[in-house]
């Protein structure tokens, strides 16, 4: 059913001069969009037009899509109002407490709604407001100093503020102690939480623009239902509840009378020293997949098999996830995080769009999931780093911002600080980030991607040879894996002289046109004398990357030392590259 107007109930000068104010405000100063979009619909409402206020018609009039706009697939009406939504809610908290009438959007309708204020207690001003903002309890050090919505991240000044940096510095040093002498403790304490926060198998109720829509959102979970008493058990038992995209369930939990896992695995002794680890699904009875590893071996070799199978199997790349999207059993949670990992699998700007409109679209439903919020982080760097367009003006402060999120609501989650860590190593800020991925590791040891994650900023910090031996034993462990690996350990690889990694590496980035993985392969075809090869990518290169070309030293710059950028670029000029701009010649 259509919203009503409520703008015949007021003086029209009086809702005219409330719009004024609002779009005048330091709030709305930096956000272009949110201003024209809440002009747009304020003033179509006074004109007697709140029945024209469609996702259709805004999309058309304010954000200059087509005829043949279509909202299924792009989302950018839901959350441009998301946005707004949340600035109105600073603003009357700040700017806007003593104003005379609020004008809102409310949930499920593009139509304002108008509320005198002049009678209120000034306590009671912005209650309904503060009653949206969420600040779970999570170490200090980690909290933003700006508060952020429970909806979405509020986007900050487009800089990171010194002061605020060291201190977030300072108090991830100190947690980092924390974690290195008792991190299982931390994982153990927060798995109910976290489970409870994104793993319910209850109705989460969401908005939309047609109206209420009853969905479900939980992650995949698992428990252990065969397996011998011994060191094999006891890795796996250890290594599954760190994996924050399954639940783990234990005996107790998945016992008669409680819901029964998703999924279940069965150890089976198949020698005196060897064991078979069996996935199943258990609805269907169906065996998703299997793999060895040592049931009698010395502790560090059995967490290595460990590691490599929980990678294999838990994460949002692996068997489990592969299964629930093979066999049509993903849910709006679940389908989101397939589509983040499909994207850092396989680099494209449709699949970053996709993915990106995705998690936004689950945040403004109200499904607030740590693992969404890390995506998010992750994605938004991708925007600052890889030139993709960029129709939301996402920069770092708001990575930094979902980052910093993610913590808040999965404290537990080395996803989060592994998110975190990419955008504050984007800005510069390397110690900081390191410690983030040192938490990352501690918190989860056998995550084969946190471990790429931690050798992507040993490149950053200059110490290539350990991020060349982190890399080896990643690859050899996964011989599916994300293009990122491949091209950190080209970048380490090429600096500590391992030309035959190098030569591996730049193969696994063959299909991919992005201008890095261009200039890798074409710098390992020179390596290797293969002049055709060199050709070819000379052509792709100055054909379709003319920014990465003017300044390849500065792109470098970002990923670890200039002395090693510098390095790079030498070689791209060696196999034949024109390299222009401030550090190219």
């Amino acid at each position: 059913m259509a919203a009503i107007s409520q703008a015949e109930q007021f003086d029209p000068a009086v809702i005219q001069a409330e719009l004024d104010r609002i779009v005048k405000s330091e709030t709305f100063a930096r956000s272009e969009r949110s201003r024209e979009l809440l002009s747009y619909i304020v003033e179509r409402d006074l004109n007697g037009e709140a029945d024209r206020l469609k996702g259709f018609s805004i999309a058309l009039d304010v954000f200059d899509r087509e005829d043949n706009f279509d909202p299924s697939t792009d989302a950018v009406v839901r959350v441009q109002a998301g946005r707004l939504r949340d600035l109105l809610a600073t603003y009357y908290a700040d700017e806007g407490v003593d104003d005379p009438i609020r004008i809102s959007i409310p949930r499920g309708s593009y139509v304002p709604a108008y509320e005198e204020t002049a009678d209120r207690e000034t306590e009671d001003d912005g209650e309904d407001e503060a009653q949206s903002v969420v600040t779970p309890a999570v170490p200090a050090p980690l909290l933003p100093q700006r508060t952020i919505p429970a909806s979405r991240p509020r986007a900050a000044p487009r800089r990171v503020f010194a002061a605020d940096i060291r201190l977030i510095w300072l108090g991830l040093s100190l947690l980092f102690l924390l974690l290195a002498g008792n991190a299982w403790m931390l994982v153990t304490s927060t798995l109910d939480r976290n489970a409870a926060l994104v793993a319910s198998e209850q109705p989460v109720e969401v908005e939309e623009e047609h109206g209420l829509l009853s969905a479900t959102a939980y992650l995949p979970s698992i428990s252990i239902e065969q397996a011998p008493d011994g060191p094999l058990r006891v890795a796996l038992e250890d290594a599954i509840p760190r994996f924050g995209s399954v639940v783990y369930k234990t005996v107790g939990e998945s016992s008669a009378g409680a819901p029964k896992s998703d999924f279940y695995i069965r150890v089976v002794p198949v020698s005196e020293h060897s064991s078979n680890i069996q996935f199943y699904h258990r609805e269907s009875g169906i065996l998703i997949g299997t793999d060895q590893a040592p049931s009698d071996a010395d502790p560090p070799t059995i967490r290595r098999h460990v590691s490599r199978i929980a990678s294999r199997f838990l994460s949002v790349g692996g068997q489990i996830y592969a299964f629930l999207e093979t066999d049509g059993r993903l849910n709006a949670l679940t389908e989101c995080l397939v589509l983040a990992n499909s994207y850092f699998t396989n680099q494209s700007a449709e699949k970053h769009v996709a993915a990106y409109h995705c998690g936004e679209d689950l945040v403004d439903r109200g499904i607030n999931s740590g693992l969404v919020f890390s995506d998010l982080a992750s994605l938004s760097v991708e925007y600052v780093t890889d030139g993709y367009d960029n129709p939301f003006d996402i920069g770092l402060d708001e990575a930094i911002a979902y980052g910093r999120r993610a913590i808040q609501l999965s404290p537990g989650s080395p996803e989060a600080y592994r998110s975190l860590a990419w955008a504050m190593q984007i800005a510069g800020e390397d110690a900081a980030s390191l410690d983030l991925t040192r938490a990352a590791s501690v918190l989860n040891p056998y995550d084969l991607s946190v471990s790429a994650s931690y050798a992507g900023i040993l490149v950053k910090m200059g110490d290539f040879q350990k991020a060349v031996d982190i890399m080896e034993d990643v690859l050899k462990a996964a011989p599916v894996h994300p293009t990122w690996w491949d091209f950190t350990t080209f970048l380490a690889a090429f600096q500590v002289g391992r030309y035959d990694l190098v030569s591996l590496t730049s193969r696994n980035l063959v299909g991919h046109e992005r201008s890095h993985y261009c200039a890798a392969r074409l710098i390992a075809a020179s390596l290797e004398g293969n002049d055709d090869l060199r050709d070819r990518m000379l052509s792709a290169i100055d054909k379709r990357h003319e920014g990465f070309v003017s300044d390849p030293a500065a792109f470098y710059g970002r990923m670890m030392p200039q002395a090693a950028a510098d390095k790079l670029v030498a070689a791209l000029r060696e196999a034949g590259l024109m390299v222009g701009g401030a550090h190219g010649g």
